[in-house]
């Protein structure tokens, strides 16, 4: 029998015994790129060259002499049945050679190819890393040499991080003389059409790192998965020496671009364990019925570095991803995400089609979700009204961890519908946006139908703004002061304020941290707002109604209906957040009725140290019979999360260990624009209740975060600079309202000294520092 070992891989026959890297380059070959010439050896002259050497190297000797050019310069390379598939690599375990000239000489180090596959590097990679019982195989690719000017690799995904990025990596000659010579390859990095970030005078042309970028997405769309694909270019033309899938995009990325708006600032271990507890949950939930996915684990989704919260993008990248989305339509859906002329739109792709009967299940259970919610906020209040009546008792320590817990209980639902309400917001605002932007119209000018109603209800500067009149207005007396009122008039402002606290008392720094001290134990603080307050509106500028736009007809009954659910969804996503933040909030009372309890047993020194403790080692606590001292654990966690207070913290972690973290902040400062204007005044950094009369009439106000809470400082700021944030977060909406400028997500202005001079760009998100 004729054995036949070497072929052509443009042979359109060849299937099989070829390994991963031939049959890749027989993927470019098919989809037309330039690829030099290139021959497979099967793996089987290996196989037969373990028991009959002599008469397989004859056999294969008089094979390459029908194609081999003596006169060319050849690359050897492995081509094994286990490197460059979608999970492995065996990256740098393998032999490959370069300038290789000669059948001699080629077929010397094809038997060095050959002998690697024992070498015992990858002896224990397989033992450690592959599934043991299968045996690897050693096919050898022969490619004609590119004498290339100008060669690197081209990822069409971040290969470490897994985001949309595609980045080029270039250098003069051959990747091996550059590695040699410890030449660093010059970095390109596309994101959506535009550069991110591109050398200076750099050995590639733009028009060059564009075709490559162009040909790269075209070629990893047909593959069917990111790839990598190396690329040489000889002065003439462009080629593709061969592509591999990008492998381990299944490590942990964690951001905190999202997580540090909803749970913001340092957090306390008991904060900590009772919101992973609440929230994880939910978004599993969530996710499950989104995709079908029942192996979400809660406690992957978030991650606890620095005493902050970090969300674990990589689980919403893989349930977005599934449906044919970016890995970031969270993040575009919340508007995080830069923008470039080839920016995703959020529409899914074919991958939808296998899942369209679950998320028409999904669809229908959101049907009528408004309506039904009215239900359950009222079931809801009425029970939490219920627990408050509970906590005017004097309850023993087993007691108030008891009714912690049944406010947790009662709570998991509320959570829920306090992501699924502001997600479909959020949805239908970027739609309505969308749909105005076509007819020309910023979405940031139009007035949500019912917008003035839902700012009376549910913010507090409403009601601060009619008691500032009612005692210390222009039409009471122009000159009367804090200190100046009657004692019959200071009574009834005290009862007026307890009226106040009745509706708003629950508002803290932030609605995320039960350990935050509410407005109800801050007296002097509401009636210094009171003193302070100022008219919402600062500037003259007025919002357009709906129907004031000029939209064709035809087009105007979608967009109406929009427009509706839109307004409809802004109003219940504030109803939602006010309820949460009250049935929430009860989780402080229940646990400094527990930390009174634990000083009188001399386990803390302060009843607010239970903070500083977990929720298993409370229960672990309550429920021993001997209470053993907290105060060395509070003391040492407490010293550590001092430590991180004013550290700048990374956007992004990859894998589960926490970086170093640097001290130094950026001299240019950029964020995202989410109102409109441009206003240059002294910086004043807010970091909380505490800071609150720091403000002064016409400050750039500056702050980690926001809450509702912080609504009252908005009056007096001439611009908002925030750390976290998004279109649809708290400041954007009401630095809108306020008609000031406003720029979010900027990382690292709370370093920003106060009383220098800034000046905040609304409108391309630009903070400069005089």
């Amino acid at each position: 029998m004729n054995k036949h070992y070497v072929y052509s891989l443009s042979s359109r026959w060849l299937k099989y015994n070829i390994g991963s890297k031939a049959t890749n380059i027989r993927f470019l070959l098919r989809h037309n790129s330039n690829v030099p010439v290139s021959w497979v050896i099967l793996w089987k002259a290996r196989e037969d060259y373990l028991h009959d050497n002599r008469s397989t190297l004859i056999t294969l000797r008089k094979e390459l002499m029908k194609v081999i050019d003596p006169q060319k310069f050849y690359a050897v390379r492995s081509s094994a049945s286990v490197e460059d598939s979608g999970n492995y690599s065996c990256a740098g375990l393998f032999k490959s050679y370069l300038q290789v000239k000669g059948i001699d000489s080629i077929i010397d180090h094809v038997i060095s190819v050959w002998s690697s596959l024992k070498s015992p590097e990858f002896e224990a990679y397989w033992k450690h890393i592959m599934q043991m019982g299968t045996s690897p195989h050693m096919a050898v690719v022969i490619q004609e040499m590119v004498q290339a000017k100008y060669s690197g690799v081209v990822f069409t995904k971040n290969p470490v991080t897994g985001l949309s990025e595609i980045i080029i990596e270039a250098g003069l000659g051959f990747g091996e003389v550059q590695a040699e010579n410890h030449q660093d390859p010059e970095r390109w990095v596309s994101k959506w059409g535009s550069w991110s970030q591109k050398p200076e005078g750099g050995v590639l042309s733009e028009v060059m790192a564009k075709e490559i970028i162009n040909i790269a997405k075209d070629l990893s769309h047909f593959y069917g998965r990111p790839a990598d694909l190396e690329w040489a270019w000889d002065g003439n033309k462009l080629y593709f020496l061969q592509i591999r899938p990008i492998t381990r995009l299944d490590i942990p990325i964690y951001s905190n671009r999202i997580s540090r708006e909803v749970f913001p600032g340092i957090i306390k271990p008991l904060v900590w364990s009772v919101n992973t507890r609440l929230v994880n949950p939910a978004w599993a939930r969530i996710l499950t019925r989104f995709t079908g996915e029942h192996i979400l684990d809660p406690d992957c989704f978030t991650g606890h570095y620095y005493y902050r919260a970090y969300f674990n993008m990589r689980i919403f990248a893989r349930a977005f991803e599934r449906l044919g989305m970016p890995g970031e339509a969270l993040e575009l859906l919340l508007g995080l995400e830069q923008d470039g002329p080839e920016k995703p739109q959020m529409r899914p792709g074919p991958r939808i089609i296998a899942r369209l009967p679950r998320l028409l299940f999904f669809a229908l259970s959101l049907v009528g979700i408004s309506y039904r919610f009215r239900h359950f906020v009222k079931v809801k209040s009425t029970v939490y009204e219920e627990f408050s009546a509970s906590m005017e008792e004097d309850l023993e320590a087993n007691e108030w961890f008891k009714l912690a817990s049944h406010i947790f209980d009662e709570t998991k639902d509320v959570v829920y519908y306090n992501i699924i309400i502001p997600l479909m917001a959020t949805t239908h605002h970027k739609l309505l946006e969308i749909l105005l932007k076509k007819h020309g119209y910023d979405i940031r000018m139009i007035e949500l139908k019912g917008a003035q109603e839902v700012a009376e209800r549910y913010n507090p500067q409403h009601s601060l703004k009619v008691l500032h009149d009612r005692y210390f207005g222009d039409s009471v007396n122009n000159s009367r002061t804090a200190d100046e009122l009657l004692p019959d008039q200071e009574e009834q402002l005290r009862q007026d304020i307890e009226s106040f606290l009745q509706t708003f008392g629950h508002f803290s720094d932030s609605g995320n941290d039960f350990s935050s001290i509410p407005w109800r134990e801050t007296h002097h603080l509401i009636r210094r707002m009171i003193v302070e307050t100022q008219q919402a509106t600062k500037h003259n500028e007025k919002k357009l109604c709906f129907e004031e736009l000029n939209i064709p007809r035809v087009n105007r009954i979608l967009i109406g209906i929009i427009f509706r659910r839109t307004s409809r969804y802004v109003a219940r996503r504030e109803e939602i957040s006010s309820l949460y933040t009250y049935g929430y909030g009860q989780l402080r009372t229940c646990f400094i009725g527990l930390g009174e309890k634990l000083v009188k047993q001399g386990v803390l020194d302060d009843r607010e140290e239970v903070f500083y403790l977990s929720w298993s080692e409370l229960l672990e606590l309550v429920d021993s019979n001997q209470l053993m001292p907290q105060q060395a654990l509070v003391r040492s966690r407490r010293q550590a999360m001092e430590s991180y207070r004013d550290a700048i913290l990374p956007d992004m972690i990859i894998g589960n260990v926490q970086p170093p973290l640097t001290t130094t902040m950026e001299s240019e400062l950029r964020g995202i624009p989410t109102s409109l204007g441009s206003y240059s005044g002294p910086a004043r950094v807010v970091r909380g209740m505490k800071d609150f009369e720091k403000i002064q009439e016409g400050d750039v106000l500056i702050i980690p975060y926001s809450d509702v809470g912080w609504t009252p400082l908005f009056a007096k700021a001439g611009a908002v600079v925030s750390e976290s944030g998004g279109m649809l977060s708290h400041c954007s909406i009401v630095a809108r309202e306020y008609r000031i400028p406003a720029v979010v997500s900027v990382a690292g202005a709370c370093r920003i000294e106060d009383n220098v001079q800034i000046t905040v760009n609304g409108y391309t998100g630009d903070i400069t520092v005089h």
